[in-house]
């Protein structure tokens, strides 16, 4: 027998959140280098940066001293023997991996939006330097996401774009897969041919090439089981990563609104991810201002609550994009709708029974439409 209306569990509301992202401590770094550090503050454009800063001097000391060793074990002589030398590259790569892939990745990620350095070789050496170590091209990061992915805005030249796929289906995430991960060196390049983004074209070009060319040179001529580890292994699981991250985030789209900015993403509230990720889980309001300083994004979330509602937007609070990932593609609907969080008022609060109905309705692909206005776009 059904349970009466009024018996049946309601979304939490904002109201009923104390949000921890404005209160935790920030975790995007592992230690503060002393005196360095302090020497370095200047010459950044925000002081609010110090936490990026201070993540980017853990890389220096932590990750190129790791590759240098995972180099020098399989250049011993007399040479070690095979296990042992996957066994240092393996263990590199998983160290890397659980302290620096996804703080560095959102480093890069911020740090594209609004340059951190007033030098600028400085903010390129994080793009062309220090973005392969973590698996990802020279100089792709900015052009991929900066550029195509926001001005176009998940829709149909973005070739990052979610919208025609089933977005619970495996089938479909394989296929969105392997063009996130293997097409991107052809669609890339296309992208900027077909925009007649012509120096953006050269900059992938040369971007790929010297990535491509760097690691055949490593893999030649010093060793290509060291190069393995610290390029191709990272190179694979970063895009893998990248690609199950945005399909997460552009998960839930709104087929009747997918122009909007409301409908085309949603936000994750009080979780510990946002104070390793530099609050990365407002991803409404990053689609909104995307230029927006990282430490006031939870704040710009507030101010325009109801702007939000009124917008149909998706909250969820005390998970990440992974999570919602996650529970969508192990049909696990009913434990993302307890995370929900209703923007309105207690007594319009949904059950999560139409919660989970709501979000079942945002995954189905969204038919090829005309743009509306620009207004309209960005609203």
């Amino acid at each position: 027998m059904a349970k009466p209306e009024a018996e049946k569990k309601r979304a939490q509301t904002l109201d009923d959140v104390v949000n921890a992202d404005f209160t935790a401590a920030r975790k995007e770094y592992h230690f503060r280098t002393p005196v360095l550090v302090d020497k370095m503050v200047p010459m950044l454009k925000d002081e609010r940066d110090v936490p990026m800063l201070c993540l980017l001097l853990n890389i220096v000391q932590v990750v190129v001293p790791g590759a240098i060793f995972v180099y020098g074990v399989n250049l011993l002589k007399p040479p070690m023997d095979l296990l042992t030398c996957n066994l240092c590259g393996l263990g590199y790569m998983v160290a890397i991996l659980i302290l620096f892939q996804e703080r560095f990745t959102l480093c890069i990620h911020f740090a594209s939006h609004r340059s951190i350095f007033h030098n600028e070789a400085l903010n390129l050496l994080i793009g062309w330097v220090v973005a392969p170590f973590f698996g990802i091209p020279c100089g792709i990061y900015k052009l991929h996401h900066v550029v195509m992915h926001h001005i176009e805005n998940n829709h149909s030249l973005d070739t990052s774009s979610t919208e025609m796929f089933q977005r619970d289906s495996w089938a479909d995430f394989g296929k969105y897969w392997f063009r996130f991960v293997v097409l991107i060196w052809i669609e890339l390049p296309y992208y900027c041919f077909r925009t007649k983004r012509w120096n953006w074209f050269a900059a992938a070009m040369g971007g790929l090439l010297s990535w491509l060319a760097v690691v055949v040179t490593l893999m030649r001529y010093v060793s290509p089981l060291a190069t393995t580890w610290v390029f191709i292994v990272p190179h694979i699981v970063a895009m893998s990563a990248m690609a199950f991250g945005n399909w997460s985030q552009h998960i839930f789209v709104n087929p009747k609104d997918r122009f909007s900015n409301y409908g085309l993403t949603y936000n994750c509230i009080d979780t510990p991810v946002n104070q390793t990720t530099f609050n990365d889980g407002y991803h409404i309001v990053h689609h909104l201002n995307a230029r927006l300083h990282w430490s006031e994004i939870p704040q710009y979330f507030y101010d325009t609550r109801e702007k939000h509602h009124q917008g149909g937007a998706l909250t969820f609070r005390g998970v990440h994009f992974m999570d919602v990932g996650f529970y969508v593609m192990t049909k696990q609907l009913h434990k993302l709708a307890e995370c929900y969080v209703h923007l309105g008022s207690k007594e319009t609060a949904p059950t999560t029974d139409e919660v989970v109905e709501k979000l079942k309705s945002l995954l189905v692909p969204c038919a090829d439409a005309p743009a509306p206005t620009e207004a309209k776009k960005t609203k």
